[in-house]
């Protein structure tokens, strides 16, 4: 499987692209391809200094990467992701897209700040085109864990969208990285839910003097 990482360059997006690149083809999507060939060598090297296979990561532009890729992940900043799917939009097909996005704004404390629909996920799929599926998860991942290929990861991601096929093929994604359990959220509508808890838990983190909280359910 093809997977495009929008943001592939940030810090969630390594994580990411280290954690998958074992099974998948990886492709590290950027504005500047240049920058994102420094980080996709980067991050091969990182695989194989731990003793793993690596099925691939290439660094491409954001246009080659969505064209290319059977699942495309959102790990961009709620402010931005408007404008580039509006003016990406027209390489989308029929892909998966994964959205991690939250709104939110930090005023003393992160405040869930929802765009008119609800949530970022249901805003993402007016924007695209409506042959692409779109499903929200990974809200609650800590980039600095994930990227670390050393921690095994016990959270759980609660996953939302419409399309059960989809939903599937990220909830099997999921279960590639060792620990972490999917949970069927529902459909994309209660994606709000999920999306809300990310300011929450940095707000915690920060009255608590904690840090990479995670969620899991027992």
């Amino acid at each position: 499987m093809k997977i495009a990482i929008l943001g592939g360059t940030g810090s969630i997006g390594e994580g990411f692209a280290l954690r998958w690149a074992t099974k998948h083809d990886i492709l590290l999507c950027s504005r500047s391809a240049d920058r994102a060939a420094i980080s996709a060598e980067e991050y091969t090297g990182m695989v194989l200094s731990k003793g793993l296979a690596c099925c691939g990561i290439t660094g491409c532009t954001n246009e080659a990467g969505i064209r290319d890729a059977d699942v495309i992940v959102l790990s961009v900043p709620y402010e931005g992701v408007v404008p580039l799917l509006e003016r990406l939009g027209p390489y989308f097909k029929d892909q998966i897209v994964i959205s991690l996005v939250v709104p939110m704004k930090k005023n003393k404390f992160f405040e869930y700040t929802p765009p008119e629909q609800g949530s970022a996920a249901l805003e993402i799929r007016d924007i695209l085109p409506k042959s692409v599926k779109v499903v929200s998860a990974y809200h609650n991942i800590s980039a600095k864990k994930l990227a670390n290929l050393d921690l095994v990861l016990d959270y759980d991601v609660v996953i939302c969208g419409d399309d059960g096929d989809a939903k599937k093929i990220v909830m099997e994604l999921t279960e590639e990285i060792k620990n972490l359990r999917p949970l069927d959220g529902g459909d994309l509508g209660c994606s709000y839910m999920i999306e809300s808890l990310t300011p929450f838990l940095i707000n915690l983190a920060i009255r608590n003097r904690l840090s990479d909280l995670g969620v899991k359910f027992t």
